[in-house]
């Protein structure tokens, strides 16, 4: 499960909003609970989408190994850490492709929240966790509050 606010999850949809046609992308910053069953969001922090390819439209996302570590540090002194990310997808269900599941997901611990944007407007938003062996995704409860 993963418990978040509505003020976060709206920032995700506008910045899902924002970025159309492109895929956004962006992080979870919290604290793991409940012997790892759930994840608490305190932040999310917008980050550049650091795909590089011939599709104009950018119907991919990456996040780099240093903008995860440069918020790990940030957030490390308050007992923080990353729980999590979000990306969306442009005119697509929010559920994750057989792309994110081959290269975006290294973490069975984390959530993975996808945003369906449909002509510049988010229309779902769904999250999601890795199986331990990390053959699929399952979709996972949001908690709305802390």
């Amino acid at each position: 499960m993963i418990r978040i606010r509505d003020e976060q999850l709206d920032k995700i949809r506008r910045h899902a909003e924002a970025e159309y046609p492109r895929e956004c992308c962006g992080l979870l910053v919290g604290r793991i609970e409940d012997d790892g069953r759930t994840r608490v969001v305190v932040e999310t922090v917008e980050v550049s989408n650091a795909w590089e390819s011939d599709d104009e439209l950018g119907h991919r996302m990456l996040i780099t190994p240093q903008d995860y570590m440069q918020q790990e540090r940030r957030f490390s002194k308050e007992g923080l850490g990353v729980v999590g990310n979000y990306h969306s997808h442009p005119d697509d269900r929010a559920a994750p492709s057989k792309f994110d599941l081959e290269n975006l997901a290294p973490w069975p611990t984390m959530s993975y929240i996808v945003v369906s944007v449909r002509e510049r407007r988010a229309v779902d938003l769904r999250s999601w966790e890795l199986e331990p062996d990390r053959s699929r995704f399952n979709e996972e409860e949001i908690s709305k509050g802390i």
